[in-house]
């Protein structure tokens, strides 16, 4: 009897264990998704360890760069980040930092002195329409200004021939009168003229600025001869990210400026930040004309990224 009551406690207590572990199982369903936040949340909080060190690795001599030059402009594009939040974001570190490798790409030259080619016809383009446009304005007012001297000397010349219709038959009584009608004439003569040196002036103005605007589009057109014939896809910077190992690659750049906006950019991909829409962030997806320096939108995204604030 007592051998009984033990196994059918030993088979209840196996039941019970059966239904708990059961029932762990289906509330433990959604692990997956948890890991999943948890390993987003452990890289985000890993991206976001500040500051981030950095130091330059490898210099390709293509680039004909010095040391000094490339840890000058890293230290530049990292300082807008830093004065940004008004803390060290970046930090240089010689020995412990994440390597920016400076890596010679004919490719990506190519494909950046295209950029660089259409970034001048861009400039052009934008100088002569709105010269253009002046020259335009000044063309129609000089007309307004050239018909009505037209008119006043006509006016004018209808004035001095009722003079001297006058004059033929001036007495000793009208003599004063008309002589003061002559002095009227002389100023308004004067006026006539100087005003027709004006006109004169302005539509040499005109003409030069003319031939300005024709040299322009010359040089402008000039520039089409260095168009490339194939369009090349590549990019000019890389930030990779594999564990927590960091590495930058610059692949090609025109001018230091352009340089210090390539490496600003993937300084902000090092914190984790994607590419933004507006063309004037440092963090979108192609270097323009309209980039200069950080935007609100950059800042924003590293806000949100890091749950920092702005200085």
């Amino acid at each position: 009897m007592r051998f009984l009551l033990r196994a059918l406690f030993y088979t209840l207590l196996l039941y019970v264990s059966y239904l708990l572990l059961t029932g762990l199982i289906r509330k433990d369903a959604p692990l997956p998704q948890v890991l999943e936040r948890y390993a987003e949340a452990t890289v985000k909080q890993y991206l976001c360890t500040l500051p981030i060190s950095w130091r330059i690795g490898e210099l390709d001599p293509a680039f004909a760069l010095t040391l000094e030059q490339a840890e000058d402009a890293a230290m530049l594009a990292a300082a807008q980040w830093n004065n940004a939040f008004g803390i060290e974001v970046f930090r240089y570190d010689n020995i412990e930092g994440f390597p920016i490798n400076f890596a010679y790409d004919e490719r990506q030259q190519h494909l950046l002195q295209q950029a660089l080619l259409q970034r001048n016809l861009q400039r052009y383009d934008s100088n002569i329409n709105q010269r253009l446009e002046n020259l335009q304005h000044q063309h129609a007012r000089l007309q307004q200004q050239q018909t009505q001297f037209a008119r006043d000397n006509q006016q004018f010349a209808a004035d001095i021939a009722a003079f001297e219709r006058k004059a033929q038959y001036a007495s000793a009584a009208n003599r004063s009168a008309l002589q003061r009608e002559q002095q009227q004439l002389n100023a308004r003569q004067q006026q006539l003229q100087q005003k027709a040196e004006e006109l004169n002036a302005k539509q040499q103005q005109l003409v030069r600025e003319q031939d300005y605007v024709n040299d322009t589009v010359a040089d402008r057109n000039a520039l089409l001869s260095q168009q490339p014939a194939t369009d090349v896809a590549a990019e000019v910077g890389l930030m990779e990210i594999r564990g927590k190992q960091r590495t930058m690659t610059i692949f090609a750049y025109k001018t230091l400026v352009d340089l210090q906006l390539t490496m600003a950019h993937e300084f902000g991909h090092a914190l984790g930040v994607g590419h933004t829409d507006s063309p004037a962030s440092v963090m979108h997806f192609a270097l323009n004309t309209q980039q200069s320096e950080l935007t609100v939108d950059d800042i924003q995204a590293v806000s949100h990224q890091c749950d920092l604030q702005p200085q």
